[in-house]
Protein backbone atom coordinates (compact mmCIF):
# COMPACT_ATOMS: atom_id res chain seq x y z
CA UNK A 1 0.00 0.00 0.00
CA UNK A 2 1.90 3.01 -1.20
CA UNK A 3 0.90 6.53 -0.41
CA UNK A 4 1.57 7.80 -3.95
CA UNK A 5 2.96 11.04 -2.55
CA UNK A 6 -0.03 11.66 -0.32
CA UNK A 7 -2.23 10.46 -3.21
CA UNK A 8 -0.20 12.52 -5.72
CA UNK A 9 -2.09 13.64 -8.78
CA UNK A 10 -4.55 10.73 -8.61
CA UNK A 11 -6.05 11.94 -5.35
CA UNK A 12 -6.86 15.64 -5.28
CA UNK A 13 -7.01 15.68 -1.49
CA UNK A 14 -3.24 15.13 -1.37
CA UNK A 15 -2.61 18.86 -1.53
CA UNK A 16 -4.93 19.32 1.45
CA UNK A 17 -2.90 16.78 3.42
CA UNK A 18 0.37 18.53 2.66
CA UNK A 19 -1.11 21.89 3.64
CA UNK A 20 -2.33 20.45 6.96
CA UNK A 21 1.12 19.02 7.68
CA UNK A 22 2.79 22.38 7.02
CA UNK A 23 0.26 24.22 9.22
CA UNK A 24 0.69 21.75 12.08
CA UNK A 25 4.47 22.07 11.94
CA UNK A 26 3.99 25.84 11.96
CA UNK A 27 1.75 25.67 15.04
CA UNK A 28 3.93 23.14 16.85
CA UNK A 29 6.89 25.44 16.38
CA UNK A 30 5.11 28.09 18.41
CA UNK A 31 4.48 30.44 15.46
CA UNK A 32 0.74 30.70 15.94
CA UNK A 33 0.11 34.43 15.88
CA UNK A 34 -3.19 35.83 14.64
CA UNK A 35 -3.72 33.13 12.01
CA UNK A 36 -2.98 30.45 14.59
CA UNK A 37 -5.52 31.84 17.02
CA UNK A 38 -8.15 31.60 14.28
CA UNK A 39 -7.25 28.12 13.03
CA UNK A 40 -5.86 26.35 16.11
CA UNK A 41 -9.27 25.46 17.68
CA UNK A 42 -10.02 23.31 14.64
CA UNK A 43 -6.65 21.55 14.64
CA UNK A 44 -7.53 19.37 17.59
CA UNK A 45 -8.72 15.79 17.42
CA UNK A 46 -12.42 15.20 17.95
CA UNK A 47 -14.19 11.95 18.80
CA UNK A 48 -17.50 11.35 17.04
CA UNK A 49 -20.23 9.27 18.69
CA UNK A 50 -23.66 8.84 17.11
CA UNK A 51 -26.62 6.98 18.62
CA UNK A 52 -30.26 7.26 17.56
CA UNK A 53 -31.76 4.70 19.96
CA UNK A 54 -32.81 5.67 23.47
CA UNK A 55 -32.44 2.01 24.50
CA UNK A 56 -28.65 2.36 24.08
CA UNK A 57 -28.31 5.36 26.40
CA UNK A 58 -26.51 3.38 29.09
CA UNK A 59 -23.91 2.16 26.56
CA UNK A 60 -23.31 5.76 25.49
CA UNK A 61 -22.76 6.70 29.13
CA UNK A 62 -20.19 3.96 29.70
CA UNK A 63 -18.30 4.99 26.55
CA UNK A 64 -18.31 8.63 27.64
CA UNK A 65 -17.15 7.76 31.16
CA UNK A 66 -14.24 5.67 29.88
CA UNK A 67 -13.30 8.30 27.28
CA UNK A 68 -13.31 11.20 29.72
CA UNK A 69 -11.28 9.17 32.21
CA UNK A 70 -8.56 7.93 29.87
CA UNK A 71 -8.57 10.79 27.33
CA UNK A 72 -9.69 13.83 29.35
CA UNK A 73 -8.20 16.28 26.84
CA UNK A 74 -10.19 15.02 23.85
CA UNK A 75 -13.18 16.91 22.48
CA UNK A 76 -16.26 14.72 21.98
CA UNK A 77 -19.05 15.43 19.51
CA UNK A 78 -22.03 13.34 20.63
CA UNK A 79 -25.01 13.12 18.28
CA UNK A 80 -27.87 11.75 20.39
CA UNK A 81 -31.30 12.99 19.15
CA UNK A 82 -33.39 11.05 21.75
CA UNK A 83 -31.46 12.53 24.69
CA UNK A 84 -33.70 13.00 27.73
CA UNK A 85 -33.57 15.96 30.10
CA UNK A 86 -31.85 13.73 32.67
CA UNK A 87 -29.19 12.70 30.16
CA UNK A 88 -28.57 16.32 29.14
CA UNK A 89 -28.12 17.24 32.79
CA UNK A 90 -25.72 14.31 33.27
CA UNK A 91 -23.61 15.46 30.29
CA UNK A 92 -23.14 18.91 31.82
CA UNK A 93 -20.59 17.40 34.21
CA UNK A 94 -18.24 16.83 31.26
CA UNK A 95 -17.15 20.09 29.58
CA UNK A 96 -15.41 18.22 26.74
CA UNK A 97 -18.73 16.75 25.53
CA UNK A 98 -20.71 18.67 22.94
CA UNK A 99 -24.19 17.14 22.90
CA UNK A 100 -26.08 17.56 19.62
CA UNK A 101 -29.73 16.50 19.46
CA UNK A 102 -30.31 17.23 15.76
CA UNK A 103 -30.07 14.10 13.58
CA UNK A 104 -26.99 13.97 11.37
CA UNK A 105 -29.00 12.92 8.32
CA UNK A 106 -31.94 10.78 7.23
CA UNK A 107 -29.74 7.69 7.51
CA UNK A 108 -30.12 5.44 10.55
CA UNK A 109 -27.97 2.99 12.47
CA UNK A 110 -24.55 2.19 11.06
CA UNK A 111 -25.41 3.89 7.75
CA UNK A 112 -24.96 7.33 9.34
CA UNK A 113 -21.18 7.04 9.78
CA UNK A 114 -20.10 8.64 6.51
CA UNK A 115 -22.50 11.56 7.01
CA UNK A 116 -21.30 12.26 10.55
CA UNK A 117 -17.60 12.09 9.65
CA UNK A 118 -18.08 14.36 6.63
CA UNK A 119 -20.02 16.87 8.70
CA UNK A 120 -17.29 17.20 11.33
CA UNK A 121 -14.54 17.45 8.72
CA UNK A 122 -16.45 20.18 6.90
CA UNK A 123 -16.83 22.04 10.18
CA UNK A 124 -13.05 22.37 10.21
CA UNK A 125 -11.87 19.47 12.37
CA UNK A 126 -8.64 18.02 11.03
CA UNK A 127 -8.75 14.60 12.70
CA UNK A 128 -12.00 12.81 13.47
CA UNK A 129 -12.29 9.50 15.30
CA UNK A 130 -15.50 7.52 15.07
CA UNK A 131 -16.15 5.16 18.01
CA UNK A 132 -19.22 2.89 18.12
CA UNK A 133 -21.49 3.40 21.13
CA UNK A 134 -21.07 -0.26 22.21
CA UNK A 135 -17.34 0.22 22.85
CA UNK A 136 -15.65 0.92 26.17
CA UNK A 137 -12.05 2.03 26.65
CA UNK A 138 -9.55 0.31 28.94
CA UNK A 139 -6.90 3.03 28.50
CA UNK A 140 -5.81 5.91 26.26
CA UNK A 141 -5.60 4.56 22.71
CA UNK A 142 -3.16 7.16 21.37
CA UNK A 143 0.16 5.87 22.81
CA UNK A 144 -0.50 2.45 21.29
CA UNK A 145 -0.97 3.92 17.81
CA UNK A 146 1.88 6.42 17.91
CA UNK A 147 2.22 9.24 15.39
CA UNK A 148 -0.05 8.76 12.39
CA UNK A 149 0.50 10.31 8.98
CA UNK A 150 -2.19 12.72 7.82
CA UNK A 151 -3.33 10.38 5.05
CA UNK A 152 -3.46 7.22 7.21
CA UNK A 153 -6.95 5.85 7.66
CA UNK A 154 -7.40 3.86 10.87
CA UNK A 155 -9.90 1.01 10.82
CA UNK A 156 -10.31 -2.27 12.73
CA UNK A 157 -10.02 -5.93 11.86
CA UNK A 158 -13.41 -7.63 11.84
CA UNK A 159 -14.52 -10.10 14.51
CA UNK A 160 -13.40 -13.65 13.82
CA UNK A 161 -16.91 -15.03 14.21
CA UNK A 162 -19.18 -14.37 11.22
CA UNK A 163 -18.28 -13.15 7.73
CA UNK A 164 -14.62 -12.59 8.57
CA UNK A 165 -12.83 -13.48 5.34
CA UNK A 166 -12.80 -11.23 2.29
CA UNK A 167 -9.93 -11.74 -0.22
CA UNK A 168 -11.35 -8.60 -1.90
CA UNK A 169 -14.44 -10.46 -3.14
CA UNK A 170 -16.64 -7.66 -1.80
CA UNK A 171 -14.93 -5.27 -4.21
CA UNK A 172 -15.43 -7.78 -7.04
CA UNK A 173 -19.12 -8.09 -6.18
CA UNK A 174 -19.48 -4.31 -6.42
CA UNK A 175 -17.79 -4.42 -9.83
CA UNK A 176 -14.71 -2.47 -8.73
CA UNK A 177 -11.26 -2.97 -10.22
CA UNK A 178 -9.12 -4.64 -7.56
CA UNK A 179 -6.30 -2.52 -6.19
CA UNK A 180 -5.21 -4.60 -3.23
CA UNK A 181 -6.03 -7.89 -1.52
CA UNK A 182 -7.66 -7.57 1.88
CA UNK A 183 -7.60 -10.94 3.67
CA UNK A 184 -10.40 -10.04 6.07
CA UNK A 185 -13.36 -7.70 6.33
CA UNK A 186 -12.66 -4.31 7.87
CA UNK A 187 -14.71 -3.31 10.90
CA UNK A 188 -15.90 0.29 11.20
CA UNK A 189 -16.41 0.23 14.98
CA UNK A 190 -13.37 2.50 15.21
CA UNK A 191 -12.36 4.84 12.40
CA UNK A 192 -9.89 7.69 12.06
CA UNK A 193 -10.20 10.08 9.14
CA UNK A 194 -8.78 13.45 8.09
CA UNK A 195 -9.49 15.84 5.18
CA UNK A 196 -7.29 13.51 3.11
CA UNK A 197 -10.16 11.01 3.11
CA UNK A 198 -12.97 13.22 1.84
CA UNK A 199 -13.16 11.41 -1.50
CA UNK A 200 -13.47 7.93 -0.06
CA UNK A 201 -16.02 9.17 2.50
CA UNK A 202 -18.06 10.72 -0.31
CA UNK A 203 -17.90 7.47 -2.27
CA UNK A 204 -18.93 5.54 0.85
CA UNK A 205 -21.85 7.89 1.47
CA UNK A 206 -22.97 7.58 -2.16
CA UNK A 207 -22.86 3.78 -2.04
CA UNK A 208 -24.86 3.67 1.21
CA UNK A 209 -27.52 5.87 -0.41
CA UNK A 210 -27.71 3.79 -3.59
CA UNK A 211 -30.89 1.90 -4.47
CA UNK A 212 -28.84 -1.29 -4.68
CA UNK A 213 -27.73 -1.02 -1.08
CA UNK A 214 -31.05 0.21 0.28
CA UNK A 215 -32.95 -2.68 -1.29
CA UNK A 216 -30.56 -5.12 0.36
CA UNK A 217 -31.20 -3.55 3.78
CA UNK A 218 -34.88 -4.48 3.56
CA UNK A 219 -34.01 -8.19 3.36
CA UNK A 220 -33.70 -10.52 6.38
CA UNK A 221 -30.11 -10.90 7.59
CA UNK A 222 -29.81 -14.40 6.17
CA UNK A 223 -30.77 -13.19 2.68
CA UNK A 224 -28.59 -10.09 2.38
CA UNK A 225 -25.79 -10.32 -0.23
CA UNK A 226 -22.45 -10.47 1.57
CA UNK A 227 -21.14 -7.28 -0.07
CA UNK A 228 -24.28 -5.35 0.89
CA UNK A 229 -24.72 -6.66 4.42
CA UNK A 230 -23.74 -3.45 6.18
CA UNK A 231 -21.76 -0.24 6.00
CA UNK A 232 -18.40 -1.90 6.68
CA UNK A 233 -18.80 -4.37 3.82
CA UNK A 234 -19.18 -1.40 1.49
CA UNK A 235 -16.14 0.43 2.89
CA UNK A 236 -14.10 -2.78 2.71
CA UNK A 237 -14.97 -3.02 -0.99
CA UNK A 238 -14.00 0.61 -1.64
CA UNK A 239 -10.65 0.35 0.16
CA UNK A 240 -9.79 -2.79 -1.83
CA UNK A 241 -10.65 -1.06 -5.10
CA UNK A 242 -8.05 0.43 -7.43
CA UNK A 243 -9.44 3.92 -6.85
CA UNK A 244 -8.70 3.93 -3.11
CA UNK A 245 -6.02 1.27 -2.64
CA UNK A 246 -3.29 3.98 -2.37
CA UNK A 247 -4.74 5.11 0.97
CA UNK A 248 -2.41 3.87 3.75
CA UNK A 249 -4.30 1.80 6.29
CA UNK A 250 -3.55 1.32 9.98
CA UNK A 251 -5.59 -1.73 10.91
CA UNK A 252 -6.40 -2.27 14.58
CA UNK A 253 -5.52 -5.90 15.30
CA UNK A 254 -7.83 -8.21 17.19
CA UNK A 255 -6.52 -8.94 20.65
CA UNK A 256 -3.77 -6.31 20.48
CA UNK A 257 -5.62 -3.08 19.67
CA UNK A 258 -9.25 -4.11 20.03
CA UNK A 259 -11.31 -6.99 21.39
CA UNK A 260 -14.13 -7.77 18.96
CA UNK A 261 -16.36 -9.55 21.45
CA UNK A 262 -18.81 -11.32 19.16
CA UNK A 263 -19.80 -14.96 19.37
CA UNK A 264 -17.77 -17.86 20.79
CA UNK A 265 -14.65 -16.62 18.95
CA UNK A 266 -14.96 -13.12 20.39
CA UNK A 267 -12.02 -13.55 22.76
CA UNK A 268 -9.68 -16.37 21.76
CA UNK A 269 -7.07 -18.18 23.84
CA UNK A 270 -4.30 -16.48 21.85
CA UNK A 271 -5.78 -13.04 22.52
CA UNK A 272 -6.22 -13.79 26.22
CA UNK A 273 -2.60 -14.94 26.53
CA UNK A 274 -1.39 -11.75 24.86
CA UNK A 275 -3.53 -9.63 27.19
CA UNK A 276 -2.21 -11.44 30.27
CA UNK A 277 1.29 -10.31 29.31
CA UNK A 278 0.62 -6.89 27.78
CA UNK A 279 -2.68 -5.83 29.31
CA UNK A 280 -6.06 -5.23 27.68
CA UNK A 281 -6.28 -3.49 24.29
CA UNK A 282 -7.55 0.10 24.40
CA UNK A 283 -10.87 -0.72 22.70
CA UNK A 284 -13.37 -3.34 23.91
CA UNK A 285 -16.17 -3.77 21.37
CA UNK A 286 -19.33 -5.55 22.53
CA UNK A 287 -20.78 -6.58 19.18
CA UNK A 288 -24.25 -7.89 18.35
CA UNK A 289 -25.46 -9.28 21.71
CA UNK A 290 -25.66 -6.55 24.36
CA UNK A 291 -25.36 -7.43 28.06
CA UNK A 292 -27.55 -4.46 29.04
CA UNK A 293 -30.47 -6.08 27.18
CA UNK A 294 -30.17 -9.54 28.68
CA UNK A 295 -32.61 -10.95 31.20
CA UNK A 296 -31.77 -11.15 34.90
CA UNK A 297 -32.91 -14.80 34.78
CA UNK A 298 -30.45 -17.22 33.17
CA UNK A 299 -31.88 -19.80 30.74
CA UNK A 300 -32.08 -23.43 31.98
CA UNK A 301 -29.09 -25.68 31.39
CA UNK A 302 -31.08 -27.92 29.05
CA UNK A 303 -30.79 -25.03 26.57
CA UNK A 304 -27.03 -25.38 26.68
CA UNK A 305 -26.16 -23.02 23.80
CA UNK A 306 -28.42 -20.25 25.13
CA UNK A 307 -27.02 -20.74 28.62
CA UNK A 308 -23.44 -20.56 27.32
CA UNK A 309 -24.24 -17.36 25.41
CA UNK A 310 -25.74 -15.88 28.58
CA UNK A 311 -22.65 -16.70 30.65
CA UNK A 312 -20.35 -15.43 27.89
CA UNK A 313 -21.97 -11.99 28.16
CA UNK A 314 -21.81 -12.12 31.96
CA UNK A 315 -18.04 -12.65 31.97
CA UNK A 316 -17.25 -10.35 29.03
CA UNK A 317 -14.36 -7.87 29.32
CA UNK A 318 -16.90 -5.15 28.52
CA UNK A 319 -18.87 -5.90 31.71
CA UNK A 320 -15.61 -6.23 33.63
CA UNK A 321 -14.67 -2.64 32.74
CA UNK A 322 -18.22 -1.25 32.97
CA UNK A 323 -18.46 -2.31 36.63
CA UNK A 324 -15.77 0.28 37.43
CA UNK A 325 -18.14 3.08 36.41
CA UNK A 326 -21.27 1.75 38.03
CA UNK A 327 -21.31 4.38 40.77
CA UNK A 328 -21.26 7.19 38.19
CA UNK A 329 -24.50 5.94 36.63
CA UNK A 330 -26.27 3.91 39.33
CA UNK A 331 -28.09 6.85 41.02
CA UNK A 332 -30.11 7.42 37.84
CA UNK A 333 -30.80 3.84 36.71
CA UNK A 334 -30.73 0.20 37.76
CA UNK A 335 -27.77 -1.76 36.45
CA UNK A 336 -28.73 -5.28 37.47
CA UNK A 337 -27.25 -6.64 34.26
CA UNK A 338 -23.79 -5.94 35.67
CA UNK A 339 -24.39 -8.50 38.41
CA UNK A 340 -23.54 -12.19 38.05
CA UNK A 341 -26.89 -13.98 37.89
CA UNK A 342 -25.85 -17.49 36.86
CA UNK A 343 -23.95 -19.96 39.01
CA UNK A 344 -21.51 -20.60 36.16
CA UNK A 345 -20.88 -16.88 35.77
CA UNK A 346 -20.12 -16.54 39.49
CA UNK A 347 -17.83 -19.58 39.34
CA UNK A 348 -15.89 -18.25 36.33
CA UNK A 349 -15.54 -14.85 37.99
CA UNK A 350 -13.92 -16.48 41.03
CA UNK A 351 -11.77 -18.68 38.78
CA UNK A 352 -10.63 -15.59 36.86
CA UNK A 353 -9.00 -14.05 39.97
CA UNK A 354 -10.14 -10.57 38.98
CA UNK A 355 -8.47 -10.54 35.55
CA UNK A 356 -10.63 -10.12 32.41
CA UNK A 357 -8.35 -12.34 30.32
CA UNK A 358 -8.77 -15.24 32.78
CA UNK A 359 -12.47 -14.69 33.46
CA UNK A 360 -14.31 -16.71 30.83
CA UNK A 361 -11.20 -18.57 29.66
CA UNK A 362 -12.89 -22.02 29.87
CA UNK A 363 -15.48 -20.83 27.30
CA UNK A 364 -12.66 -19.89 24.90
CA UNK A 365 -11.10 -23.29 25.54
CA UNK A 366 -14.35 -25.02 24.55
CA UNK A 367 -14.43 -23.04 21.29
CA UNK A 368 -10.79 -23.87 20.52
CA UNK A 369 -11.45 -27.57 21.08
CA UNK A 370 -14.48 -27.46 18.78
CA UNK A 371 -12.41 -25.74 16.05
CA UNK A 372 -9.65 -28.35 16.45
CA UNK A 373 -12.19 -31.16 16.11
CA UNK A 374 -13.62 -29.63 12.93
CA UNK A 375 -10.14 -29.13 11.50
CA UNK A 376 -9.24 -32.78 12.14
CA UNK A 377 -12.51 -33.88 10.54
CA UNK A 378 -11.96 -31.58 7.55
CA UNK A 379 -15.07 -29.51 8.33
CA UNK A 380 -14.88 -25.92 7.08
CA UNK A 381 -18.06 -24.15 8.18
CA UNK A 382 -16.61 -20.65 8.12
CA UNK A 383 -17.75 -17.98 5.68
CA UNK A 384 -16.27 -18.51 2.21
CA UNK A 385 -16.23 -15.23 0.22
CA UNK A 386 -15.24 -16.94 -3.04
CA UNK A 387 -18.22 -19.28 -2.80
CA UNK A 388 -20.53 -16.40 -1.84
CA UNK A 389 -19.30 -14.40 -4.84
CA UNK A 390 -19.94 -17.23 -7.31
CA UNK A 391 -23.38 -17.86 -5.83
CA UNK A 392 -24.13 -14.17 -6.29
CA UNK A 393 -23.05 -14.31 -9.93
CA UNK A 394 -25.23 -17.37 -10.50
CA UNK A 395 -28.29 -15.68 -8.96
CA UNK A 396 -27.74 -12.56 -11.06
CA UNK A 397 -27.40 -14.65 -14.24
CA UNK A 398 -30.62 -16.53 -13.46
CA UNK A 399 -32.38 -13.20 -12.83
CA UNK A 400 -31.23 -11.86 -16.20
CA UNK A 401 -32.41 -14.97 -18.05
CA UNK A 402 -35.78 -14.87 -16.24
CA UNK A 403 -36.20 -11.20 -17.13
CA UNK A 404 -35.46 -11.89 -20.80
CA UNK A 405 -37.97 -14.74 -20.96
CA UNK A 406 -40.68 -12.64 -19.37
Amino acid sequence: MGNAGLYGSKQGDGYTCKAITILRRFFNGGHIGIVGRILAPHQRMVVCIVEDRLSEEVAVQFLLLSLTKHCPDLAIALFFPPATAAFKHWCQSFPQIELRTTPVSNQQGWNVKADALLQLLREGHQEVWWIDSDIILSRDFRPRLGVLAENTLVIAEEALYGMYRDQSYRARAWGFEIGQLLPFTLNTGVLRVTPCHLKVLEAWKSALESDRYRRAQTLPCGQKPFHLFGDQDVLTALLASQAFAPIPLKILERGKDIIQYFGPAGYTLKERWHNLIHGLPPFIHCQREKPWHRSATPPPWRRFRSCLDYVRLEVSPYCFLARRYRAAIAPTRTLQWLNYHSLMGKFLAILGCGHPALTGLPISLLYSLSRLYKKVKGIDDQFNPRQAYHQLQLREAIAVVSAERS
